[in-house]
């Protein structure tokens, strides 16, 4: 309860005069024994609890009546914005500390946590005061910037100047990092500590530099509002380039400032204008840069998404020509006399070397070197020999395919006893048969070149079909041919008639049940690709032409000679 009633006292001691706070400073130090060894560091305490007090910032433009002045209140206003801005993050950490110790009864930390609540009480004095007068000094002083000369020859100079130097400070720094490593392998602690010194006095002399630049920039940025000139937007870049290089400053106090100047000097509608561009410019630069962002590398080189993008783009587009070149010379073949054979000779290795093309300038775009791709080559042949043979073999057996025209578009081949089709396409890895029944079968081309294979229309399209049939023992064989010849040269259904393709019947055997015949019919084109089709329909012919003559066709038979019968015993059955 006494504890609850000291802290209630302490509070309220805060808030009330400065004699009263005096009063319990003065309790708690005379508590204090004097022998106590943080004696003297409680009276630094109670002396800075009484004397520490907030009085109001003078903010006098009057006595502004060169550049320098101006400078001094720009940077001036530059602090309060910053206060103004941190004085959340100040606050909460300054009860961040109280909060520890109100639960202290030491008496050193009692005066610590008077003083903490002192400080925050004068925080928000000076918050809530600034706050309220920082807008009307931000109009004072963008009004007093007409009152002032401004010459930036000799600002620019100096920019030339602290750039020169800038540079030669970073490359000094650079070497003394090197010397650094040097001497940390080497384990000398005294140079290392000599090369850190100079390091340090280094980047003290950049950041004066860095101070210089923004100095510099805010210059002409003032003589660029004083003229209304747009340049202005671009030099506040500058600025804040150089102010976010230095440590512990609030760039968004500087944009306060420097926004207000823009928005007071060009109106609120180039200043949105003008922010939306950064906007837009940020956006793009961050995607930029995370588009650049390293995901892999290859021979030393990263990889980043865009240089992946470009890859692809490369690869697509490469393919898109050729699919372009493929329809380009397959609209050749209606213009002039170009074989289907010829046509996919031109359009596959056209297509693929348009491909190699693109793939090896879509390598080349993302900096590879196309030369270290030896050694990629002999790991693929390693590879090859292990398990990609049958794809390389397929490959080249392509190639050889398309130069040695063996098999073309076209063409109608047979596989095996059961498999043949119509050559439809040929590709780098496979052809493609379509069969009769309209079923298309992919075939490795290795197969075309290890196994044999019968094309029925490698060089001429017509073919001979032998049609067998039989006619009865004791028919005349002249009235056989008479009939079958007459009915062949009758009929509509196409096939050669004249010459060394003429239809002949063939007597070939004398059968166990018949004497058989074969008919040789010449035919082209369609009919060759549908044999079954073309057997039925002479089969058809030769049965209705036979027929017709009364000329018998045999169904197989055997006769049963008997010698002799065995003997049949007939038994009585006994009676009952």
């Amino acid at each position: 309860m006494k504890k609850l009633l000291f802290m209630i006292f302490l509070i309220v001691s805060l808030f009330g005069a400065d004699d009263f706070n005096a009063t319990i400073v003065d309790q708690i130090v005379s508590s204090i024994p004097k022998n106590s060894p943080e004696y003297s560091l409680d009276l630094l305490y109670a002396k800075k609890i009484k004397t520490l007090s907030y009085k109001e910032e003078e903010f006098d433009i009057t006595k502004i009546n060169s550049l320098s002045d101006y400078l001094k209140a720009f940077y001036q206003l530059i602090d309060f914005e910053k206060f103004i801005l941190d004085n959340e993050k100040r606050v909460k950490d300054l009860n961040s500390k109280t909060d520890l110790l109100s639960v202290e009864k030491d008496p050193t930390q009692k005066l610590e946590y008077l003083y903490y609540k002192k400080l925050i009480n004068i925080q928000k004095k000076r918050y809530n005061y600034l706050n309220s007068h920082i807008k009307k000094w931000r109009s004072l002083l963008y009004q007093k910037l007409f009152d002032i000369k401004i010459d930036i020859k000799k600002t620019k100079s100096n920019i030339n100047y602290n750039l020169n130097k800038l540079k030669s400070t970073t490359k000094k720094l650079e070497k003394l990092k090197i010397e650094l490593e040097k001497w940390k392998i080497a384990n000398s602690k005294d140079n290392i500590a000599y090369v850190k010194n100079l390091i340090k006095n280094n980047l003290k002399r950049r950041l004066s530099i860095y101070k210089a630049m923004e100095k510099s920039y805010i210059i002409i940025f003032l003589k660029d509002i004083k003229l209304q000139d747009k340049n202005a937007f671009k030099v506040e870049n500058s600025i804040l380039k150089y102010v976010a290089l230095q440590p512990g400053n609030n760039i968004n106090a500087y944009k306060n400032i420097l926004h207000y100047y823009e928005k007071e000097s060009f109106g609120s509608t180039q200043l949105f204008i003008n922010r939306m561009k950064d906007e837009i410019k940020f956006f793009f630069e961050k995607s930029w840069s995370i588009l650049n962002y390293p995901l892999f590398n290859v021979d030393n080189k990263n990889i980043s998404l865009i240089n992946f993008f470009i890859f692809i783009v490369i690869l697509l587009l490469g393919s898109m020509i050729g699919k372009y070149y493929k329809k380009s010379v397959i609209s050749l073949k209606g213009k002039y006399d170009i074989s289907n054979s010829n046509i996919t000779l031109l359009t596959n290795i056209g297509y693929y070397l348009i491909l190699i093309v693109a793939f090896l300038l879509s390598l080349k775009s993302i900096g590879l070197d196309l030369s270290s791709f030896t050694l990629i080559a002999g790991a693929l042949s390693v590879g090859i020999g292990f398990g990609l043979q049958n794809i390389v073999s397929n490959f080249v057996s392509g190639i050889i395919l398309m130069f040695e025209k063996s098999i073309k578009i076209g063409d109608y081949i047979q596989i095996d006893e059961d498999t043949r089709g119509s050559v439809v396409d040929i590709k780098m890895r496979s052809i493609t048969i379509r069969t009769n029944d309209n079923i298309d079968l992919i075939v490795p081309n290795q197969n075309f070149i290890q196994n044999t294979v019968i094309n029925w229309t490698l060089n001429d399209k017509s073919r001979r079909f032998r049609i067998p049939f039989g006619v009865s023992y004791g028919t005349s064989v002249e009235d056989v041919e008479k009939v079958v010849l007459e009915a062949i040269k009758k009929t509509n259904f196409p096939h050669y008639k004249i010459g060394k393709k003429k239809p002949q019947i063939i007597f070939t055997s004398l059968g166990d049940n018949s004497i058989n015949f074969e008919l040789f019919i010449w035919v082209k084109d369609e009919l060759t690709f549908r044999p079954r089709y073309t057997t039925s329909e002479f089969l058809k012919i030769i049965y209705k032409a036979l027929n017709d003559a009364g000329i018998s066709i045999p169904f197989p038979q055997q006769d049963l000679y008997v010698k002799e019968l065995p003997a049949i015993k007939i038994e009585k059955s006994s009676q009952a």
